[in-house]
């Protein structure tokens, strides 16, 4: 039998076994640029041994594949020497770069967990304390740390909107607790999206525009950097997909360009917030792009009643072309704008609709806590059950849930599109499921896309509203009903149960 892929947060267990020590030199002043020099490669040429009979390069085609040896050497050296590892209070490993030299090293979110001080290990074998400051939105996987010390390597980033399917990939981090591993590989593909559940913190995380490589990732590598053929960082490896739990050649980095913005605002304010627009949104397929005769922007897949895209006039099949008079040129684009914006800002959408240009004054609004980033596309995003790979096969107790209390669904509204999607009647009430968390509370109660939400501890739920309003009144451990309806080949049933919620 085959088994199915999980898609795994890349964090380690902390492993008996000690870094691998390399001699670390320095990298160059500056930032954005080449440390080497690749050399233009001809087609190969091959000369046969009299003696042996055996074909071999020439001499030319030796020495280009030993400078080409030499510059992938000497970039894992460079990029070693800014890699760190990363030891939570939980007891969980993983790794960060040195972002800048005074101090602050990014990592993800889920490394660190709900510790609100971590142990970074230096190159040189130091090790320090770091205050954590994390992003606290399950859509962005990432934290910064500050460490008391300064004249560090930084590592410099790349533009991630560069990064091109086939480039070379290299990937530095502490697998399984071994520093100073690097794994060489390719970009295999942009733009890949999903959800993946996190246990240890009990959140459905977020992830979009993904940079996927078959440079080998394992447990540990969360929170290290991917970086190309300069030495600079294109993206944060975050999540695998495996059915091992180990490499299996498929391994997600969050892109540099979401790096920048998100630990910027980090370090110089002390917390992360983002804008939100109320409408799930994708990137454009080429076929789409030809149709509508744009090069860019990004899809309105449906836009939620009641938000600011709503109540601006937007409508599914619009394409947002600018935010601010700042062309979109991706689905990632304008999400990073959003990172950038905070809720309550006024901006100016541009969009196109039936051939023209038009534009909509708005308010950003206020993510919704701990659920599936409403930004999101149903449709441009794959969801993979979720293997923990923290402290596996350790015999510990399952870890008590922290933050907000959550069912593990995404929901939407009863609308015109999602009852012609699932064929639900016109006198149907509640929310629709469009999604349910692996091994989350309505998992294990049995729910399904496609199902209807209608009754959260005895009351009727309509809005997204009400179920953040009695899920306040329940903490992790308490019992809790649900009443589901579901409509399946012309039938209906009302399931109903009680569990306790963790």
């Amino acid at each position: 039998m085959t088994k199915q892929p999980f898609l795994m947060i890349a964090l380690a267990a902390v492993v008996g076994v000690g870094g691998l020590a390399f001699g670390l030199s320095q990298s160059p002043a500056g930032s954005g640029q080449s440390f080497f020099k690749i050399p233009a490669f001809s087609q190969p040429s091959r000369v046969v041994s009299h003696d042996s009979g055996v074909a071999g390069p020439t001499t030319n085609g030796m020495a280009a594949l030993e400078q080409l040896d030499a510059t992938f050497a000497g970039i894992s050296e460079e990029a070693a020497a800014s890699v760190v590892s990363v030891l939570s209070a939980a007891g969980g490993s993983g790794s960060g770069f040195i972002y800048r030299s005074d101090g602050w090293i990014v990592t993800n979110d889920h490394v660190v967990g709900n510790s609100e001080e971590v142990q970074i290990t230096l190159p040189d074998g130091r090790t320090l304390k770091g205050r954590v400051i994390k992003s606290q939105d399950p859509q962005i996987d990432l934290s910064v740390v500050k460490i008391d010390t300064k004249d560090l390597v930084a590592l410099p980033l790349a533009n991630s909107d560069s990064v091109r399917v086939g480039s070379f990939a290299i990937a530095v981090g502490s697998p399984f607790g071994l520093d100073d591993t690097v794994t060489i590989g390719h970009i295999s593909a942009l733009g890949r999206g999903s959800t993946v559940q996190d246990q240890a913190s009990q959140v459905s995380r977020g992830y979009a525009g993904l940079i996927q490589t078959d440079a080998s990732i394992n447990p540990g590598n969360s929170g290290g950097p991917l970086i190309n053929i300069h030495g600079e960082v294109i993206g944060v490896n975050s999540t695998i997909v495996s059915t091992t739990q180990a490499s299996a050649g498929i391994g997600f980095a969050i892109p540099s360009n979401v790096v920048r913005a998100v630990a910027d605002e980090l370090i110089e304010s002390g917390k992360f917030d983002r804008g939100v627009l109320g409408a799930y949104i994708r990137e454009l397929k080429p076929i789409e792009k030809k149709e509508f005769k744009t090069s860019g922007g990004a899809m309105i897949d449906d836009v939620v009643s009641g938000t600011p895209a709503g109540d601006a006039g937007l409508k599914a099949k619009d394409i947002i072309t600018a935010l601010n008079g700042q062309e979109i040129k991706s689905e990632l684009g304008l999400r990073i704008l959003l990172y950038k914006a905070s809720p309550g800002d006024e901006v100016t959408v541009s969009y196109l609709r039936d051939g023209s240009t038009r534009s909509a004054k708005l308010k950003l609004d206020t993510p919704e806590p701990q659920t599936l980033a409403q930004n999101f596309a149903p449709e441009g995003m794959q969801q993979f059950p979720f293997g923990n790979m923290d402290r596996q096969g350790q015999g510990e107790s399952p870890m008590v849930p922290q933050g907000p209390v959550q069912l593990g669904v995404g929901v939407r509204d009863l609308d015109e599109t999602t009852r012609g999607q699932f064929k639900l009647p016109s006198d149907a009430r509640g929310l629709v499921i469009m999604s349910v968390t692996p091994n989350s509370f309505a998992d294990r109660m049995g729910a399904r896309a496609g199902d209807i939400l209608a009754e959260l501890n005895g009351e009727a739920v309509s809005t997204r509203s009400d179920i953040q309003k009695i899920l306040q009144e329940v903490s992790w451990g308490d019992p809790v009903t649900i009443v589901l309806n579901r409509f399946e080949n012309g039938t209906f049933s009302k399931i109903t149960q009680t569990r306790r919620i963790r």
